[in-house]
């Protein structure tokens, strides 16, 4: 009977290490592939939304708005980010267009970089929101979004992955990022099993564009696929 305790207690305590073991591994994880995540995607505003604000403005506004937005940009690029903030900001408020959304993008993207990560991801759903008609501007804002609060942390689990399933599916543009912040949001609230899944899908379709398929192959191997 003595036996059988200390066995149970030796188990229990083999356990207790192997759970600590895999949530350091996923920590370690998540340190290594959220981040680059997130810089591949901010590269993919400058171009999509860039599209749009030359698509729908005439020249003159676009010469003039265009300005104001290299402007903005220089103060950013020089350190001055709260004055870069505010420059964005008014741009967006000046432009319902094309501009404005580019502006409001450099802007939250701003906050992030500055600490404000909640400020961030409040206008990254704004921004989600007021471009729902538009599945691939609305789309990016949610991935966006969705990256910061990943990794910011202290988001709702159950919230996020509905949020993130609604954007998942085949005809979405934003589909694999979409899955692959699904993987990684399994990973994090410790459900290794559907991460495992979710990771394995991706790296075995051969549609996955090769950096996230090589990411989820990565992690399919450290999570033990």
């Amino acid at each position: 009977m003595a036996d059988d305790t200390q066995k149970a207690q030796e188990n229990a305590l083999h356990r207790e290490v192997d759970d600590d073991l895999r949530e350091e591994q996923m920590m370690m994880l998540w340190k290594r592939f959220g981040s680059y995540i997130i810089g591949v995607a901010v590269l993919i505003v400058a171009i999509v939304a860039g599209y749009q604000g030359w698509k729908q403005y005439d020249l003159s506004t676009r010469t003039a708005q265009g300005d104001s937005f290299y402007s903005a940009s220089l103060l950013a690029k020089s350190g001055n980010i709260d004055e870069a903030v505010q420059a964005f900001a008014q741009l967006s408020k000046d432009s319902d267009g094309g501009y404005g959304t580019l502006a409001r993008f450099q802007q939250a993207a701003l906050m992030a970089a500055g600490g404000d990560t909640s400020g961030a991801a409040a206008l990254y759903k704004d921004l989600a929101k007021n471009n729902a008609a538009d599945v691939a501007m609305g789309g990016l804002a949610n991935i966006l979004g969705a990256m910061l609060e990943i990794n910011t942390g202290g988001y709702d689990v159950s919230g996020m992955t509905m949020r993130l399933e609604s954007i998942s599916g085949d005809d979405h543009p934003y589909r694999y990022s979409a899955r692959e912040l699904l993987g990684l949001v399994f990973m994090g609230s410790g459900d290794t099993q559907k991460a495992l899944e979710n990771f394995t899908k991706l790296s075995e379709d051969t549609k996955t564009p090769s950096g996230i398929r090589s990411r989820a192959q990565n992690l399919v191997k450290h999570l033990g696929g």
